[in-house]
């Protein structure tokens, strides 16, 4: 019988194959871009979602253009995946998740998160203190792995469910009853 686990490391493995036959890039870029694309996957959100999209927005995508673009136009729960590079001022309202990377500087991270701060937004970041800010996904890079922290509690706040597989998986989970 094949685990949860099993398949969310065939999902992983998969868009890994496809990411790194599209164009180089480090490991750990490949990596995070794996982890989003799953996230979307493991997800559920509030309400409809317009245009039959579903969007993953990026501040700062300059090292990830070339791995987030390839996923463009891939289905996830039956909807076509857009990726949206965002610039400081651009609305994250519409984005079903909104990925900021470790470039920005903490008081944009702060800013983004006020900005959608009670949408259904799912924020993914491995900035410092990103969980203790309000974020959602914390990445973890420890020098040999890519691992993910949750903060449920903010995660539910927002009506956002995330499977039961990926919290297994979580490095930690705060907020878990």
């Amino acid at each position: 019988m094949v685990t949860s686990l099993n398949i969310i490391i065939l999902i992983t493995g998969s868009v890994i194959n496809n990411l790194s036959a599209a164009a180089p890039s480090s490991e750990i870029q490949t990596l995070t871009v794996a982890f989003l694309y799953n996230f979307m996957k493991l997800s559920e959100w509030p309400g409809e979602v317009a245009d039959n999209e579903l969007t993953l927005c990026i501040i700062q995508a300059s090292d990830y253009t070339i791995d987030l673009d390839s996923l463009a136009d891939k289905e996830i729960q039956g909807h076509n995946l857009k990726i949206k590079h965002l610039a400081q001022g651009d609305s994250a309202q519409e984005c079903q998740l909104l990925f900021i990377t470790e470039e920005e500087k903490p008081i944009r991270v702060r800013e983004w998160l006020k900005n959608i701060a009670n949408k259904p937004v799912l924020t993914v970041s491995g900035t410092d203190e990103f969980l203790d800010n309000g974020g959602m996904i914390g990445l973890v890079n420890d020098g040999n792995h890519l691992q993910f922290e949750v903060n449920l509690e903010r995660v539910e706040q927002v009506g956002i469910k995330l499977s039961s597989q990926m919290l297994q998986i979580a490095r930690a989970v705060r907020g878990k009853q």
